[in-house]
């Protein structure tokens, strides 16, 4: 079913019209409220806000962008309202240190990649960050500029220079 036919079936209360709008935008959300809380508990806490307020605020959702793209911005702002209710932003990757399971050694390499990419992504400044993270999760330039309030052109300029700073961060 197209998307236009399942938001308007959700509107009039079709949960599983709603989930079929939601079960493809889920996992990339996760990422984006991975990414910016920088733990799993607080990325799920993000996520099922995220969710919810995707599900009480269909209503608003205006079809300009795509429903993926209005989900990943209620996602960027769960995250950062989870991180500002608590008080603190947390270093990327610090509470992921942990989580590694030291029983598996053939995981080990996939765990450091992963480690290092957090790290390096840290080290982004947060615009650069979220606008590279919503251009990685599938959305177009004009989608990650109407996120993010911004023109499509700086939102390039954000997403190359992130890039290239990965890219040194990576290298090293």
């Amino acid at each position: 079913m197209p998307e236009p036919q399942l938001v308007a079936a959700a509107l009039a209360g079709d949960q599983d019209a709603f989930r079929d709008l939601w079960r493809p935008v889920e996992r990339t959300a996760y990422g984006v409220c991975l990414h910016l809380t920088g733990n799993r508990t607080d990325a799920l806490d993000a996520l099922q806000e995220t969710q919810i307020a995707a599900w009480r605020h269909l209503a608003r959702f205006e079809g300009r962008a795509t429903f993926a793209g209005w989900v990943l911005a209620i996602a960027r702002n769960a995250a950062r309202d989870l991180l500002r209710r608590r008080g603190t932003a947390r270093e990327l990757g610090l509470d992921a240190a942990g989580e590694r399971p030291d029983d598996q050694p053939l995981f080990a390499d996939v765990v450091s990649d992963v480690l290092g990419l957090r790290a390096a992504l840290a080290t982004l400044p947060i615009n650069h960050r979220e606008a590279l993270l919503l251009w990685a999760g599938g959305l177009t330039y004009e989608e990650v500029a109407a996120v993010e309030q911004v023109p499509v052109n700086t939102i390039k300029v954000w997403i190359y220079r992130a890039r290239q700073r990965l890219r040194r961060e990576l290298a090293e």
